[in-house]
């Protein structure tokens, strides 16, 4: 870092320039290279290079000051190097630049903290958690700087394991030295009236030996706190006895706490800073002193806290404020789906606040909802906010930000979607992505993807089609054009994928084109679709026929003549494989051809490795008569041998 008064390094001169908006300098804006400039950024933080990326988010600024993101960006990596001051000026410009953006106040909260600003810190978060209530990292955030405020274990803010007790403010819980004290409250009565308290000070002394002993562990910390909280005056006690100078509480809230030893835990452990509940005569009256009920004290630091937080400075005009309201009331009624007031809200919205896309694209949203005759004047609409995108930030500074850029563009993707437009809905996500890359636009887009491909399948399904293109492939059939048939049996499978015949007539132009193997799958798409379709089984029968697999060109007619036993096509096809395997049988050559096709059928693989068959094969050379009579007794060794003597892999000459 510089030296007091010397001249400001490179990064902290640009950004003092950027916060303090010197007009004189400022470039021209240019968020094209910007956005380049951001991207990279990106890249390199992700890489863990944030000295680089320190470099490409000032370059970004340098384009585009009036972009909190660049702002929020090099915080966070000025943050992940421990430079804090730094890190906490780009987390105060980017609340400034865009006050309603939690994120920003996670930025200026965590170097705060590392600052150990606890108080500013706190302050940052509550701000933060009024614009996102349910914000994990904020409200982990406020824990940790509250946990620091009061000196209890603790990690780094917005997550992390606690330290140990010994750090920050955990030194202050040792054993107090009451002759220290003694002399310290010769110069502040009150501190003597403390003293003189000894249930006072037996809280004191107990709260001491939980901090002597580490107080590391949940149960010792919340020991620690419960105490602090029941009685403030433990923590006055341990401040000044630590020569820290404190606010010691009025006289009258000292007497109602010190009159009972302690007192309530109510109010004490209320949340600094939160508003009270509205006062009525119930509760009025319920708060009121009542006799023998001690007063539960509160600690005048925190009650002067409390009195001066502020909430952060809302820069909206009140037009603004009041659209934002019209938009609030606009966006229940369209849950309701009470579309009509909902679209008078957000035009007398856009009414008060012309330049801001947020009412619009609202608007466009029930203007879907209400039918497909909006959708051109939705589209028309859109086109009109991003022609004047630029115009309307000039008016008004964030009223078409990038992400509200990007919510326009994927409500014209949701138009497209609906009329089935899916490439410009496609284009349309992929531009929003450039101005907002986010998880739901991509996943949003991957889902379109997948829908597009669908869509186009069945929208191409025409089962008249399907028939016109099957009946011109019969006759490139019968003309023995078998290339140019089977292209007109692809189309017709591409318009019907459902109907059995088409894969068997292209499964029948495969077999004339020698692809055997194509035509079985078919075969086998076909007997799926329809497993009662007796030419399928023909058509199969001779397909393995002809790569002289015997033994299942049988098995598939005989599954044909199951079906219908006078079909001729199957009966002819079962004799032609009979014929041939008696041929093979008398044969004194080998077909190597036959035997390497049925070694690789996984059937007659288990056949020959069944020991029930290993062993009647053995048997049939040692004694084939008594093999025989076995195999005549057994109907799974007939059928077994059937199918190896069909294969070629046992003879019987």
């Amino acid at each position: 870092s510089s030296c007091p008064g010397g001249p400001k390094p490179p990064i902290a001169a640009a950004m003092a320039a950027a916060a303090a908006g010197e007009e004189e300098e400022r470039p021209v804006v240019d968020k094209a290279k910007a956005q380049e400039a951001k991207a990279k950024g990106n890249v390199a933080f992700s890489a863990k290079g944030y000295e680089e990326a320190i470099k490409h988010f000032t370059e970004a600024i340098g384009h585009d000051p009036t972009d909190h993101v660049f702002f929020s960006n090099r915080s966070a990596c000025l943050a992940s190097l421990e430079r804090y001051e730094q890190a906490l000026e780009d987390g105060a410009q980017c609340v400034k630049l865009k006050p309603d953006w939690p994120k920003g106040y996670t930025r200026k909260g965590l170097a705060e903290f590392f600052l150990e600003r606890y108080d500013d810190a706190a302050e940052t978060y509550k701000a933060g958690l009024k614009l996102a209530p349910e914000d994990p990292a904020i409200r982990e955030g406020l824990q940790k700087a509250m946990d620091a405020k009061y000196g209890l274990p603790r990690g780094p803010a917005g997550g992390g394991g606690a330290a140990p007790m010994d750090g920050g403010m955990g030194s202050l819980f040792t054993k107090v030295d009451r002759a220290k004290m003694a002399v310290l409250a010769l110069r502040n009565p009150k501190l003597k009236e403390y003293l003189s308290d000894e249930a006072l000070m037996k809280k004191v002394d107990m709260v001491a030996s939980i901090g002597a002993g580490g107080g590391g562990s949940g149960i010792s910390q919340r020991m620690l706190m419960q105490s602090i909280q029941e009685d403030p005056r433990i923590l006055e006690v341990f401040a000044a006895a630590s020569g820290m100078e404190v606010r010691l509480a009025d006289p009258d809230e000292a007497a109602g706490a010190g009159a009972g030893g302690g007192g309530s835990r109510g109010s004490a452990a209320e949340a600094p800073g939160r508003p009270p509940p509205a006062s009525s005569p119930a509760s009025s009256a319920a708060s009121s002193p009542t006799p023998g009920v001690p007063k539960v004290p509160l600690h005048r630091a925190a009650v002067a806290k409390a009195q001066e937080e502020k909430a952060p400075e809302d820069p909206r005009k009140p037009r603004q404020k009041e659209a934002d309201e019209l938009k609030n009331e606009g966006n229940q009624l369209y849950r309701k789906r009470k579309f009509d007031e909902a679209i008078g809200c957000y035009d007398k919205a856009i009414e008060k606040e012309p330049n801001d896309l947020t009412y619009y694209n609202n608007k466009c949203a029930v203007l879907v909802e209400l039918g497909a005759e909006n959708y051109p004047k939705v589209l028309k609409t859109c086109e009109d906010l991003l022609s004047r995108r630029y115009e309307i930030n000039s008016e008004n500074a964030g009223g078409a930000s990038f992400e509200k850029v990007a919510k326009v563009y994927c409500r014209m993707a949701s138009v497209y979607e609906k009329q089935h437009k899916f490439d410009e809905a496609i284009a349309m996500y992929h531009k929003s992505l450039t101005e907002d890359n986010n998880r739901q636009t991509r996943s949003s887009l991957r889902e379109l993807e997948r829908k597009k491909e669908k869509w186009e399948k069945e929208s191409y399904l025409d089962p008249v089609k399907a028939e016109e293109h099957r009946e011109k492939g019969n006759e490139h059939f019968k003309a023995n054009d078998f290339v140019k048939s089977k292209a007109e049996y692809d189309e017709a499978i591409r318009r019907n994928p459902r109907e059995a015949k088409l894969y068997s007539n292209r499964a029948a132009a495969l077999t004339k084109l020698l692809a055997y193997p194509d035509a079985l799958r078919d075969l086998e798409e076909c007997l799926k679709l329809d497993p009662t379709f007796v030419k399928a089984y023909s058509r199969k029968g001779a397909a393995h026929f002809f790569m002289k697999e015997y033994h299942k060109a049988l098995e598939s007619y005989e599954k044909g003549l199951a079906i219908d036993k006078a079909n001729e096509e199957c009966l002819r096809g079962r004799e032609q494989v009979l014929a041939k395997v008696a041929s093979t049988q008398g044969s004194d050559e080998v077909d190597e051809e036959q035997i390497r096709h049925a070694m690789a059928d996984p059937e007659i693989q288990r056949i020959l490795h069944d020991p029930q068959i290993q062993l009647f094969l053995r048997s049939m050379k040692e004694d084939p008569a008594e093999a025989q009579k076995a195999m005549k007794k057994e109907p799974k060794l007939q059928e077994a041998m059937s199918k190896l003597i069909a294969a070629g892999i046992v003879r019987t000459r």
